[in-house]
This record gives structure tokens, sequence and C-alpha cells, in this order.
């Protein structure tokens, strides 16, 4: 999963922000650091995740700001399989 994941994400977020990961920007560059991302950025980025996972995130949001392509792939992992698993 953690492939098509990344690969789906990246996509994502090139096509919205308008740049291309490479060798500046990884994917575990703080993307609000580099500038890719601000607050709206990252709303729309975890509405998209909601809406194509199927994640309520809700208050997580809050909690846990996630700020690289990477950080983002294991949250959308870790939250997707504990709801298969039913935890």
């Amino acid at each position: 999963m953690t492939a098509e994941l990344t690969a789906e994400l990246k996509s994502y977020l090139e096509n919205e922000a308008l740049f291309t990961f490479g060798d500046e920007i990884t994917e575990d560059t703080d993307l609000f650091k580099a500038g890719v991302l601000d607050s709206f950025g990252y709303i729309s980025l975890m509405n998209h995740v909601q809406q194509r996972y199927g994640l309520e995130l809700g208050e997580q949001l809050l909690d846990e700001v996630l700020v690289s392509l990477s950080a983002i792939v294991k949250f959308v992992e870790a939250h997707v399989l504990s709801a298969v698993d039913g935890r």
C-alpha cells in the first residue's frame, strides 16, 4: 500500500501546490518550511485524505500537524489499517 499511497499523495500535492518533488523537496521535507504548503493548502490536503481514504480526522488535525509527505503516508496507513482491523 505504501508505494501506491505515496504516489497518489505525491501527485495530489504536485498538482495542487504546483511544485515537483526532487533533490530540493523530498518526501521528508517540511512542506511548510519549504513554502509548499500553507494553512489553506494543509486543510485542502487533509480534506482530500479524508474523502479519498475515508478517514474521519476531526481534532486529529489539531493534535498532530503532519509536515512531510512521509509523515502523511505513515499517518494514513496507520489509520486505514486500524480501521480495517477494527481498532
